[in-house]
């Protein structure tokens, strides 16, 4: 159930980082698939996600376990 109060903007690099590796931005991709925090985002920011998703940053392994992950 999403969260009434707390609300996040993700930053592309920190959503990335989450998505690919442990620690503190994977904690926060982990508090908004729990429902503690509601993420806010933008077609801009999903754009830059976008982009980057697709160019050669990350791997192509770093790509197929984002799509997996989403």
């Amino acid at each position: 159930m999403p969260s009434d109060g707390v609300r996040a903007v993700i930053d592309t690099n920190v959503l990335l980082s989450g998505l690919l590796w442990r620690g503190t931005p994977h904690a926060l991709i982990q508090q908004i698939r729990t429902g503690a925090l509601t993420l806010i985002s933008s077609p801009v920011l999903l754009a830059e996600l976008g982009d980057v998703i697709r160019s050669s940053r990350p791997s192509c392994r770093g790509r197929k376990r984002i799509l997996n992950e989403c």
